[in-house]
């Protein structure tokens, strides 16, 4: 994967990427479908020259692939793919929520407006600031660890796997169960309680598993455990 892809005009450039971002993770772009620039640039209304920027940033991202002649496609992953991104994320994040520090009333308050906001929006049949809520949440808690490798390595991961992430959030059963489990993790740091935090946010990354793509849950079984 090359370096940074950089997005010129600032809040232009970032709406494009963004604007991309969100039909790749919703679905409206396909996994395996070819992205019609012409088309894309008017459906997210932004220049060609800003949509292709946009282009090779998701690429960048591991969203999308360019094939030389042919132009760029959203990435199908197999389960066997998705499951091995399951696999380093159930490593790497109990390590970051086992080293969070307790936060202060700021970013307590913000994590509970951030899920007090999923919640208004349960009902929602576009879940695109959902997906971005839920986001921010988690790596608001993550970036309490002072293990800011490995958080930048699971923001990768996590772009990697957006469609398939989305997945736990596609119906408001998921979104209010997400918020209940949302809800345990806060209420174990305003009591104080680090271990209880990390065993609640365990539990909701779990309960996440089920139901989406049973076919990475069979992929994932076969994993060998690593001892």
């Amino acid at each position: 994967m090359g370096g940074s892809v950089r997005i010129k005009e600032g809040t232009a450039g970032e709406r494009a990427v963004e604007g991309l971002k969100r039909l790749v993770v919703t679905g409206d772009l396909a996994p395996g479908e070819q992205i019609r620039q012409e088309e894309t640039a008017v459906r997210l209304g932004v220049s060609r020259m800003l949509l292709r920027e946009a282009l090779r940033a998701l690429a960048n991202q591991g969203l999308l692939e360019h094939r030389p002649h042919q132009g760029f496609f959203v990435v199908k992953r197999a389960p066997v793919e998705l499951a091995q991104i399951m696999l380093m994320l159930d490593l790497l994040e109990p390590q970051l929520m086992r080293t969070i520090e307790l936060p202060g009333p700021a970013v307590l308050e913000r994590l509970t407006m951030l899920n007090r906001r999923m919640q208004e929006l349960a009902g929602e049949w576009d879940q695109t600031e959902t997906l971005a809520l839920n986001r921010q949440f988690h790596f608001v808690l993550f970036a309490l660890s002072p293990y800011q490798l490995v958080l930048q390595e699971v923001e990768r991961l996590w772009g990697f796997a957006d469609p398939f992430l989305a997945q736990k959030l596609s119906t408001p059963d998921k979104r209010r169960l997400a918020v209940y489990e949302h809800d345990a993790v806060l209420r174990a740091l305003a009591e104080g309680d680090l271990p209880g935090a990390a065993a609640a946010h365990d539990a909701h990354r779990e309960s996440g598993r089920r139901g989406v793509l049973p076919e990475v849950g069979v992929a994932a079984a076969r994993l060998a455990p690593i001892s």
